[in-house]
């Protein structure tokens, strides 16, 4: 289920453990978070909390989805959305963020642009950008922006969901989206 949870987010358009000694990849202790950019709302989930515009709404969650919102907006009859996966994993940020990348790039229908390094919520991780082949009965490429973190156990997963045509006038967007995520600790 780990490897697939990022893809089902996608689909669905869709740091360290506190006091781990073993880990390779510790939390930064100087982290600070980004201020919520204007026009954005932060919101909360079940363990995590995340920046949005305040124009998107909430969205019906689908599985394995357990928080989305949607531009009302729609470009290429398809609506821009955030949405957050959360499964089980026991490591830290980095390691689930490398399990999710392995998953990605076993999809056939995904394509995996880039992932590079990066710390969110003071974790480091990566952060993914990858290109969808439409999925029946949708014509619509889409390109999505992810990263994951994990605490207390949970792996989360936050993913911005743009039509393909659409993504480089989302982009400041899902960055915000992603580095604003936050999980509780």
């Amino acid at each position: 289920m780990l490897r697939t949870s990022g893809v089902a987010l996608a689909v669905f358009l869709v740091a360290a453990a506190p006091g781990c000694k073993k880990s390779k990849h510790a939390r930064v202790a100087s982290y600070t978070p980004p201020a919520v950019p204007a026009g954005f709302a932060e919101q909360q989930g079940p363990g995590f909390r995340v920046a949005v515009p305040a124009t998107w709404k909430q969205s019906p969650q689908r599985p394995p989805a357990s928080w989305a919102v949607a531009d009302p907006q729609t470009v290429d009859e398809y609506h821009a959305n955030a949405n957050v996966v959360t499964e089980p994993f026991t490591g830290d940020s980095y390691d689930f963020a490398k399990a999710n990348e392995a998953g990605l790039r076993e999809q056939k229908q995904a394509t995996v642009e880039s992932a590079r390094e990066d710390v969110i919520d003071g974790d480091p991780t990566l952060i993914f950008e990858s290109r969808w082949s439409p999925t029946s009965p949708s014509t619509v490429s889409l390109r999505t922006m992810q990263a994951a973190l994990s605490s207390h156990g949970t792996g989360y997963v936050v993913t911005c969901a743009v039509a393909a045509s659409a993504f480089e006038r989302y982009r400041s967007t899902c960055e915000s989206i992603v580095r604003s995520f936050a999980v509780q600790r």
